[in-house]
C-alpha cells in the first residue's frame, strides 16, 4: 500500500510544533540567549587627552587631590570626558578626556580649549590646549601648587586684614626666593563679590603666593605656559604672543564665606624684582625708574589682559620693587611681552634625531626643555617636552605654535629622565622661519626593554556582556623607585594596546574610566606570570612570551558593575 504526504499537511504540522515550542519556552521563561555574551568595541570618541595633575613641589609625594575641573574656550562644546559626558571630574589626579565624535580638527582649524584647576588649598590655574589630530593620543602633565608644601622659588602667606583699618600683608624672602612681595589695602577698603556686589564685612582673609624667576620648578608653575593666545591689549585688540617674565603672584581673597574679586580702592601690590632681571628689550639690567608691563590672568578662562606698567624703585634696603595698583583678583605677572607674525603656522616645527640609539626604547624615559632666546642670546624657560623619542632617525617629535617670532628664537635640550643627564639639543633656531630642526644625542647605556601587546576586556557584571574598552593605560615601575622607566602611558582602543617597558621590572598599572580606577600588579619578563591584586577595583589577568617575536602578550579582564 503506498501513502502519500499532502504538502499543506506537512506545513500545518511543522507550524503547529513551532508553535508549541514557543509556547513553552514561553511559559517557562526561557530565552534562548541566555547563555551567549556579546563583545562590544567602544572606540567612538577622538583626540583621547590624559591630563595628570602633579604636585609643583618635586620633592612632596603628595599627589593633589579633591580638584574641580572647569572647560572653557571656543571648544569647550566638543570636549567629553572619557565617558562621553560633561561632567569632568578628576580620578585621583587623573583626567580622561575626549573630543565628540563628529569633529574633525586640523592644523588648519584646530580645536581650542582650557582646563581650569582649583581646590581647597591650592593655587588656581589653567591649561590651554590646541587639540590639531583626530586620531592623536596624548597626555600632559599640570603642576599644580598646594599651598602648604609650595616648589623650590615660591613662598605663601594667608593673614587676615581688618579693612577698616587697611593692613599690609607680606610674603617674607626665603633662601630660593630672596624677592619680597607686599600686598597694601587701603583703610575703609569695600570688598566685592564676582557679580560686583558689596560684600558686608569687617574683615578679609588674604592669600598671596610669590613665584620667582630663577628656578624652574616655579617657572613651571607659570599659569598657562608663556606661550599665550588671544591676549587683550589695552586698545582692546588681541593677539598671539610670548611672555617673558620679571616675577608673578596669585592673590586670592575670602571674606564673609565669599570669593573676593574686587575693591572700592585699588590695592597695592609691590614684588620684588631679582637682582640678575635683565630686560629682554634693551639686554640692560632692571633699575630705578624703569618700568615693567603688568598683565593679569583669569585662572576661569585662561585670559591674558595687559593692565598697565609697574614702576621700580630702590627701597631702604637696596633692593629693587616692582609697584603698581590692582583693582581686582588674579594672577598678576610683570611680563614682557612679545608678539608678531609668523608665517610657519605660528611656529610649527619638527625636529629630527641623530643618536646612536637604532633600537626600541621608551620615550617617556627622555624629556625635552625648550628654553626661549632672546636677541641678546640669553636664555628663558619655556616649556617641557614631556617625553621624548631619542631613536635615530625619528621625526615624530615637535613643536606646535610654539613661538611667534620678534627676534626671539627657541633652542631644546633633551635629557634622561633617570639622572636628569643631557644628552644633547639643538642649535639656536627661528620657529618662525624653520619647519625642520636637526637634534643630535648621545644615549649612554639604555636599559633592555621589552614589548608587550595588551588586550583588556571589560566584563559587565549587570548583564552578559563584554566591552573591549578604548581607555587610558598607565604604567608606574615599582623597581628602582620608580626613577628609570617610571611611568608608561598607552591609550587602548577598543581593548588594544601595545606598551615598551624595561625587561624584568614589576609595574603596577591602571585603567581610568567615568570615575573609577582598576588596578593590577605584574612582572615584565620572558616568562607566564599572572597579574595580582593591588589597591582600588581588581584588574587580573596573566602574560605569556612569544620568542619567535620577543614580545609579551597581556591578557587582562576587570569587572564593570553599571554597563548601560
Amino acid at each position: 500500500m503506498k501513502t502519500v504526504y499532502n504538502l499543506k499537511n506537512i506545513y500545518r504540522i511543522l507550524f503547529i510544533l513551532v508553535l508549541s515550542i514557543g509556547t513553552f519556552l514561553s511559559c517557562q521563561k526561557i530565552n534562548p540567549f541566555d547563555d551567549l555574551e556579546l563583545t562590544v568595541n567602544t572606540d567612538i570618541y577622538k583626540a583621547p587627552l590624559l591630563i595628570k595633575f602633579v604636585n609643583a613641589n618635586t620633592a612632596s609625594s603628595t599627589i593633589p587631590q579633591g580638584l574641580k575641573v572647569t572647560i572653557s574656550g571656543a571648544g569647550k562644546d566638543y570636549v567629553l570626558s572619557d565617558a562621553g559626558k560633561k561632567e569632568y571630574i578628576p580620578t585621583d589626579n587623573v583626567l580622561s578626556l575626549v573630543l565628540n565624535k563628529n569633529v574633525s580638527p586640523s592644523v588648519s582649524s584646530p580645536i581650542e580649549f582650557t582646563v581650569s584647576i582649583s581646590g581647597n588649598g591650592y593655587v588656581s590655574t589653567s591649561k590651554t590646549f590646541v587639540i590639531t589630530d583626530t586620531e592623536l593620543a596624548s597626555f600632559y602633565e599640570i603642576p599644580v601648587t598646594k599651598v602648604s608644601e609650595p616648589p623650590t622659588g615660591v613662598a605663601s602667606t594667608v593673614e587676615s586684614v581688618n579693612l577698616t583699618q587697611g593692613e599690609k600683608v607680606v610674603v617674607p624672602a626665603t633662601v630660593e626666593k630672596p624677592e619680597v612681595a607686599e600686598i597694601t589695602l587701603q583703610p575703609g577698603t569695600q570688598v566685592r563679590d564676582a557679580s560686583g556686589a558689596t560684600i558686608n564685612a569687617n574683615n578679609v582673609s588674604v592669600q598671596v603666593v610669590q613665584y620667582t624667576t630663577e628656578t624652574t620648578a616655579s617657572l613651571q608653575s607659570f599659569p598657562g605656559g608663556f606661550g599665550a593666545d588671544n591676549v587683550i591689549m589695552n586698545n582692546g585688540s588681541t593677539t598671539d604672543g610670548d611672555f617673558i617674565t620679571g616675577g608673578f603672584v596669585a592673590i586670592d581673597m575670602e571674606a564673609d564665606g565669599k570669593a573676593v574679586k574686587s575693591f572700592s580702592k585699588p590695592i597695592q601690590v609691590s614684588v620684588g624684582i631679582n637682582a640678575d632681571l635683565t630686560s629682554p628689550e634693551t639686554g640692560e639690567k632692571i633699575k630705578e625708574g624703569d618700568t615693567i608691563p603688568t598683565w593679569s590672568y583669569d585662572s576661569n578662562t585662561g585670559q591674558w589682559k595687559e593692565e598697565g606698567i609697574a614702576t621700580v624703585i630702590r627701597g631702604s634696603d637696596g633692593k629693587l620693587t616692582a609697584t603698581f595698583e590692582a583693582s581686582h583678583l588674579s594672577y598678576w605677572n610683570l611680563d614682557w611681552y612679545f608678539y608678531g607674525s609668523c608665517s610657519n603656522s605660528g611656529g610649527t616645527v619638527k625636529l629630527n634625531v641623530s643618536s646612536n640609539i637604532s633600537s626600541n626604547v621608551n620615550s617617556y624615559d627622555y624629556y625635552g626643555v625648550v628654553y626661549l632666546v632672546d636677541r641678546f642670546n640669553r636664555k628663558y624657560y619655556y616649556t617641557q617636552l614631556w617625553d621624548f623619542d631619542v631613536r635615530n632617525g625619528n621625526t615624530n617629535n615637535g613643536l606646535y605654535r610654539a613661538i611667534r617670532g620678534n627676534g626671539n628664537r627657541l633652542q631644546i635640550m633633551v635629557y634622561s629622565r633617570r639622572n636628569n643627564q643631557l644628552l644633547g639639543s639643538t642649535s639656536v633656531f627661528d620657529a618662525c622661519s624653520t619647519s625642520s630642526m636637526p637634534i643630535t644625542l648621545n644615549v649612554p647605556n639604555p636599559p633592555t626593554y621589552i614589548d608587550v601587546d595588551i588586550d583588556f576586556t571589560a566584563k559587565c557584571s549587570n548583564k552578559k556582556l563584554n566591552i573591549k574598552p578604548s581607555t587610558w593605560l598607565y604604567l608606574f615601575s615599582l623597581s628602582n623607585g620608580g626613577i628609570y622607566g617610571g611611568y608608561v602611558y598607552a591609550y587602548s582602543r577598543s581593548g588594544l594596546a601595545t606598551v615598551r617597558v624595561i625587561e624584568g621590572q614589576t609595574y603596577e598599572f591602571y585603567t581610568y574610566y567615568n570615575g573609577t580606577v582598576y588596578t593590577g600588579r605584574v612582572t615584565m619578563n620572558k616568562t607566564s606570570s599572572v597579574i595580582t591584586t593591588s589597591t582600588g577595583k581588581p584588574i587580573t589577568g596573566s602574560t605569556s612570551y612569544n620568542p619567535a617575536t620577543n614580545r609579551v602578550k597581556l591578557l587582562a579582564t576587570y569587572t564593570a558593575n553599571d554597563c548601560k
